[in-house]
């Protein structure tokens, strides 16, 4: 098998765009509330360390936008619906495939469709998912995606066209528990996993957001407000990253706690409401895992 001619960038990048625009209505979230919060960079912008750097000796007049903006969101309703609600979440991971046409006999279940694909999942990657995915069911979605094709030139034909996401593949993470490879030859979440070549064939990505909206809509948590299911997503995200990283088994877990740290101290120093603070440390969490961070709206 060889190599997929794109790279992974260049896959999910319009993914996760052509996700937001179809039905599904799959938003990251830090695009909403860097526009309408005004964060980013910026919240940087007070350390006088910035500053010196630049030959000033201290931070420059101006107008800090937490007290002012964050109060006026909630009143104005127009705004308040814009806002990620945070109650519904979905992970993705993007993967670059494997391509090939002689199919081994172990893989026969995928059918005489051609040509097939693979992508590797690594085991130390899983585990951590696995266990966030089942602690955070029904309020997140945890999911690989990769293409069915293999060629630059059908790249860029869906993305003029608008096609990536119905020419994806879509296996859900808890279904692949224990796996180390996912094999598929068409969209959607059917294919063959590598421990025992049985078929599997999951519901759809857009079937199983449904299903999550649905599992919300009967929770006592649908009354959240966003800064409570943000911080509580966030929470759970962390209690996550310390067990997983208290076994020492996975290092990557070790740099993310770090992090998560560094974050809390640093915002410590500036007037940084809450809701922000959640929102880099589960930011955190999905760069440190090579995750794409949607929320569902």
């Amino acid at each position: 098998m060889k190599d997929a001619e794109f790279e992974e960038k260049e896959y999910e990048l319009p993914l996760y765009r052509q996700l937001g625009q179809n039905t599904l209505k799959l938003w990251p979230p830090g695009l909403v509330l860097e526009g309408y919060l005004g964060f980013d960079l910026a919240l940087l912008l007070l350390d006088p360390y910035f500053w010196r750097l630049h030959g000033i000796s201290r931070p420059l007049a101006g107008v800090s936008p937490w007290h002012q903006l964050w109060p006026i969101l909630k009143n104005k309703q127009w705004q308040q619906n814009r806002l990620p609600r945070f109650r519904c979440n979905c992970f993705i991971q993007a993967k670059r495939p494997k391509v090939g046409s002689r199919l081994p006999k172990k893989l026969g279940s995928l059918g005489t469709a051609r040509p097939f694909f693979r992508f590797s999942i690594e085991s130390d990657q899983q585990e951590l998912l696995e266990t966030a995915a089942f602690q955070l069911a029904g309020r997140a979605l945890f999911t690989y995606a990769a293409p069915v094709f293999s060629r630059s030139s059908e790249l860029f034909r869906h993305m003029t066209l608008g096609t990536i996401v119905s020419h994806s593949t879509f296996p859900d993470v808890l279904t692949l528990e224990g796996q180390h490879a996912w094999y598929y030859n068409q969209p959607g979440a059917v294919g063959v996993a590598n421990r025992s070549f049985e078929p599997l064939e999951m519901p759809s990505l857009a079937a199983r957001v449904e299903i999550l909206i649905g599992e919300h809509r009967n929770s006592s948590e649908r009354e959240q407000s966003p800064s409570a299911a943000l911080a509580q997503l966030a929470g759970d995200l962390r209690g996550i990253v310390e067990r997983v990283g208290a076994t020492g088994e996975w290092s990557r877990a070790a740099y993310l706690a770090d992090e998560l740290r560094r974050i809390s101290a640093l915002t410590e120093q500036f007037d940084v409401p809450p809701a922000v603070v959640s929102y880099l440390q589960v930011d955190a969490f999905a760069t440190y895992c090579n995750l794409t961070w949607l929320t569902i709206s």
